[in-house]
Formats: structure tokens, C-alpha cells, sequence
């Protein structure tokens, strides 16, 4: 994930279950649909925002040789429990300082929007061009102004059979496009003993004007942008889009 450390810690060790219902191996196909269609065959992938990994150890399985990058140790810990053959590293990606680069970047499941301060996300920008070889691509998502206007994020799973079980309620505000989420969690643990905690989340809706322009200054220029999980163009109500930018070579 991006943006605060503090964000993704207690869930951490639960994320996987949480996420128990996400389709990853359609995300990897979807990416790779992507890069079908620019004709582009990567060998090597740098996952940022890479949470507990799951994307990471997709992308190895599939032959690529892949380095993970997360702000939160907590999730990094988990990635690194799975004993893939993946490389994690802790750290900010507005800070990214890895000293090598790679043909390909990811940075999924709306981490970008997790960059609140619209400075530090244009950096993270830069930072991941830094990164990329030159005609290197990078391909991520967010959740659209749209999305969190119409509180996308308000959502709740308490069913008997579930664990975790949790209410996530969202407050939106127009001037700032600032977006908190207060997630309220109850897990079972091993022993049987129910535990309550809460954590509380900030995006921010990045315009996708705004995400253009932050990526050409850092030296991309933009392909194409996708209506989520489609190759067609989004519209004024998708509520997440997909950006893919190549690295320019001059």
C-alpha cells in the first residue's frame, strides 16, 4: 500500500482472508491482456504497493522476475512469510530508491489514491521513472473521483461464516477530494476469542487531468486509460480506472 505506514498494520496479518473473494489471477491476465496489446513482453516487474504480495507471487509463478515494494512492514512481513521467490523490500514509493531498474511497474488496487498530498504523488511518479528502462511501462489504478463521491467505499460483511467480519462507512469532502474511511473489524482467533479494532484510511480522488499531467512531467507519456477490467475508454461514471504510461526514451 501507499501513502501512511500506520494504515495496514493491525489488519495486516488478516488481509488474506479479507481478500479471500478478490480475483488476482484476473487482475495478472487483465495486466497481461494489457501488455498484449502493446505488444510489450516484460521480463522483469516492479509490484509497488504490493500489500502481502499475492499480485507479486502471481507474477513470479508466471515466469517474471519480480521485486515487491510496500510502505507497510506489517504486510511486508506477510509477503515475505510465503516463501516465494519474490525480493520485498520496505519502503515509500515517493521515495523509491532501489538503484536498478525494470521493464515493467504495477501499482494496484487503487494504491495511488492512498498518496493524499498531490506533491508526494506527483514524486512517486517521477521516482517509479526513475525506475523504468527507457520505453518502460507502468500500468495502475484508481479509484475515480466518482467513486468516492458516491462512497464506494461504504460497505459491510457480517455474516456468521466470515472472518473477518467488518463495516467500512466513508466521508467525503468536495473542496479537498479527501476521502476517510473508518474500517471497524472483528476477527476470530485461533483460540476463539473475538477481537474488535479500527483502522482509519485517507484517499484522495486524483483527477485524471491532474494524473496526466503528473505523468508526463515525470517523463511518461500516457497510452491509453481503461474503464476497469475492460479495453475500452472510461466514462464519467467509472469509478476505476486504469492508466498505462511508457516511460519516454529521448
Amino acid at each position: 500500500m501507499c501513502g501512511d505506514k500506520s494504515q495496514f498494520t493491525l489488519i495486516a496479518r488478516h488481509y488474506d482472508a479479507l481478500m479471500a473473494s478478490v480475483p488476482y489471477r484476473q487482475w495478472v491476465a487483465y495486466i497481461e491482456a494489457i501488455l498484449e496489446r502493446l505488444n510489450y513482453r516484460p521480463l522483469t516487474v516492479l509490484d509497488l504497493a504490493c500489500g502481502t504480495g499475492n499480485v507479486s507471487e502471481l507474477l513470479a509463478q508466471r515466469g517474471y522476475k519480480v521485486v515487491g515494494v510496500d510502505i507497510s512492514p506489517a504486510m511486508v512481513e506477510v509477503a515475505r512469510s510465503k516463501g516465494g521467490q519474490v525480493d520485498y523490500i520496505v519502503q515509500d514509493i515517493a521515495d523509491l530508491d532501489l538503484g536498478k531498474q525494470f521493464e515493467l511497474a504495477v501499482c494496484l488496487f487503487d494504491s495511488l489514491n492512498y498518496i493524499t498530498d498531490p506533491e508526494r504523488a506527483a514524486q512517486a511518479l517521477k521516482r517509479i521513472a526513475e525506475h523504468l528502462v527507457p520505453g518502460g511501462v507502468l500500468i495502475f489504478d484508481v479509484n475515480t473521483v466518482y467513486a468516492l463521491q458516491h462512497k464506494f467505499f461504504d460497505q459491510a460483511n457480517l455474516s456468521p461464516a466470515s472472518n473477518p467480519r467488518y463495516v467500512w462507512t466513508s466521508e467525503y469532502d468536495h473542496q479537498t477530494r479527501l476521502c476517510r474511511i473508518e474500517m471497524l473489524f472483528e476477527v476470530l482467533d485461533e483460540d476463539g476469542e473475538v477481537h474488535q479494532f479500527k483502522e482509519i484510511h485517507y484517499q484522495r480522488g486524483h483527477t485524471l487531468e491532474e494524473l496526466t499531467q503528473w505523468l508526463i512531467d515525470a517523463g511518461f507519456y500516457v497510452v491509453d486509460t481503461f474503464h476497469a477490467y475492460r479495453l475500452r475508454k472510461p466514462t464519467r461514471r467509472s469509478d476505476r480506472v486504469f492508466f498505462v504510461a511508457k516511460r519516454k526514451t529521448e
